[in-house]
């Protein structure tokens, strides 16, 4: 007599439960979402292809009047109505100051490039400029209404742009930094707006 013994080859399945989603909280997910705004330290200059474009539109603003104010002079001497020797003058005693302004129109914008300094951090806008007379202004993130960026044709031109922040406590009143490079404007504006809504 022969006694059954039961079936063991067959392994239990243990029941598995699916593993739970680890819940991330709304705050983390916000954060993760809105990485921070990296900002360089210390003061910086402004770009450099600002000197440029200072030159062109200032040299521009001058040789375009003198150059119509020549050639009315000429027309005017050749049709007779200028002798020879007061036209002779009048072009010596003009060309001389215009040349005089041509070159401090040149050399005046690397002048101003290297005395204007800005600082962007958690407490605000910070701005040194000034050749001879020296001027720092600081705008705190507290006194931060709203801010601009814009771009003229000639900043167009060369990838440039102003930030303009307007501040409260002053009717009206507004800071503008001009010459940044387009992207870092743009950057700097959403830097002091998150600051300014976040109380920093």
């Amino acid at each position: 007599m022969t006694s059954e013994e039961p079936n063991t080859s067959a392994p239990a399945q243990a029941e598995t439960e699916p593993a739970e989603t680890p819940l991330v909280p709304e705050a983390e997910t916000e954060r993760f979402e809105s990485p921070p705004i990296l900002l360089p330290a210390g003061d910086q200059p402004v770009d450099p292809r600002t000197i440029t474009l200072h030159r062109w539109v200032g040299l521009l603003s001058l040789l375009i009047p003198s150059a119509i104010l020549f050639l009315v002079l000429t027309l005017t001497w050749l049709f007779g109505g200028l002798p020879g020797s007061v036209y002779g003058s009048l072009v010596t005693g003009l060309g001389l100051p215009i040349v005089a302004l041509g070159l401090w129109l040149w050399h005046w914008p690397v002048l101003h490039y290297r005395h204007l300094r800005y600082r962007v951090d958690r407490l605000g806008l910070r701005i040194h400029r000034g050749v001879v007379w020296r001027r720092s202004i600081s705008v705190p993130t507290t006194r931060v209404q709203h801010t601009d960026v814009t771009q003229g044709p000639w900043q167009r031109r060369y990838s440039l742009a102003t930030l303009t922040v307007h501040t409260a406590g002053t009717q009206g009143a507004s800071i503008s930094l001009a010459g940044l490079e387009h992207e870092t404007a743009l950057r700097l504006r959403d830097h002091l707006m998150t600051s300014r809504d976040h109380g920093e």
